[in-house]
């Protein structure tokens, strides 16, 4: 379900918006809203994939280091491990069962924060117990090694790395003072925490560039893989289906027997006299009569399953899955209406724009798709030299007698 969301919402974003975002030189870490919200539910995905796959290491990593505790603070490792055990391990797991299950944002990035600032508040809570002992000093170092996992292992948004960040520091800071340690382990700890958040915050901040950069690249890329593939398979100026997705389709409908007994109906779609129209009008003017026309053809098909297709020049073939030879020629008087009434002029024949139609349908298992096209094609002859401007054979069902409303497509 939440691969289906991604790939929807990726799928409302247009090239121009991603090619201008990564156009963009400074590379911002933020998206117009569109993209941005489209880049979050990738990211929900792939954080629940780096929890699923770090948790464990993390906790073995994080639990081992109760050696350092037995070797340098033996006084206090029996509360160690009860921190450990009891407290931290388990929080570590819930927090990152939650993550897993893709929550929001802020949810989702604020438990993860959580899991590092535990990790270094059971540390500094040690070290501060033991603020007395000499061997404490080396002890405390190792907040900055769970600082380094926090913002480049765990890998969250810069903004949450850099307020995480300053957490962690000031919380080690208070915890140095509190324990009265010397001027110069203070100094040295603060100095190397300062350089682990800069370098670990530079790292976070220059992965999360790159990850939007990669996340843009996937997007443009797959609308570019999309927009090929429908220039091969759609014709350019009307949109329909070509020639070459007619065979494909019709292919995969032979093809499955599950379809064997259903009916196919199919008409053939003729604008009339269009030649005298291109030529007395021009061709900016017929090409868009021929959008005109095919963006009824369009509107008119009943479901995914029918297919409209610009069979050449001013033809058009229409495969319409299930449909009965009566409910193929009420859909063709339907669509000729309909044209009829956009009343677009055609001076050469005194009157409009007009389409004469030829329609067949038979059973899929006993009749072959180019016998149906032969048919239709014969009825279509049959219309045109009974006056164009008409269906064939009649529409015997007075369904389509009620035109759908015009709307202005010239």
């Amino acid at each position: 379900m939440a691969e289906t969301q991604a790939t929807d919402r990726e799928h409302a974003l247009d090239r121009l918006t991603i090619e201008r975002c990564m156009n963009d030189r400074q590379r911002r870490l933020r998206f117009p809203a569109p993209v941005e919200r489209a880049y979050e539910t990738y990211r929900r995905e792939y954080r629940a994939r780096v929890m699923a796959s770090t948790i464990v290491p993390s906790l073995l990593i994080y639990n081992l280091y109760l050696i350092v505790d037995y070797l340098l603070l033996p006084a206090t490792f029996d509360i160690a491990l009860l921190c450990h055990l009891l407290v931290v391990t388990p929080w570590l797991l819930v927090a990152g069962l939650v993550v897993r299950q893709r929550p929001g944002l802020w949810l989702r990035e604020c438990l993860s924060a959580s899991m590092p600032l535990a990790m270094a508040a059971q540390l500094l809570f040690i070290f501060y117990l033991n603020r007395e002992v000499g061997t404490a000093e080396h002890y405390q170092y190792a907040v900055s090694g769970i600082l380094t996992y926090a913002n480049v292992n765990q890998r969250p948004p810069f903004r949450f790395a850099l307020a995480s960040t300053l957490i962690l520091i000031a919380g080690y800071c208070s915890v140095l003072l509190a324990a009265q340690i010397a001027f110069p382990a203070f100094f040295i700890g603060m100095a190397l925490m300062s350089g682990v958040g800069y370098v670990s915050l530079v790292a976070n901040y220059r992965m999360e560039r790159d990850t939007r950069y990669a996340f843009l690249r996937r997007i443009h890329d797959r609308l570019e893989n999309e927009i090929s593939a429908h220039a091969a398979t759609h014709d350019a100026l009307t949109g329909l289906a070509n020639r070459h997705e007619f065979d494909r389709q019709s292919a995969l409908l032979y093809a499955d027997r599950r379809h064997a007994r259903t009916s196919l109906g199919v008409l053939m779609l003729d604008v009339d006299d269009f030649k005298a129209y291109n030529d007395y009008y021009g061709h900016p003017a017929g090409d868009a009569c021929l959008r005109c026309v095919a963006g009824e053809i369009s509107a008119q098909l009943r479901s995914d399953r029918d297919l409209a297709i610009r069979y050449g020049g001013e033809e058009f073939l229409i495969l319409l899955f299930d449909a009965t030879l009566a409910e193929t020629t009420v859909m063709a008087e339907r669509l000729r209406r309909a044209i009829e009434t956009f009343g677009i002029p055609h001076a050469p024949t005194g009157s409009h724009v007009s389409v004469s139609i030829g329609a067949a349908a038979g059973v899929i298992a006993e009749h072959p798709l180019d016998t149906l096209v032969a048919q239709a094609d014969a009825a279509l002859y049959d219309a045109k030299h009974g006056g164009k401007n008409r269906v064939s054979p009649s529409v015997m069902v007075d369904a389509a007698s009620t035109p759908r409303p015009a709307v202005a497509r010239y």
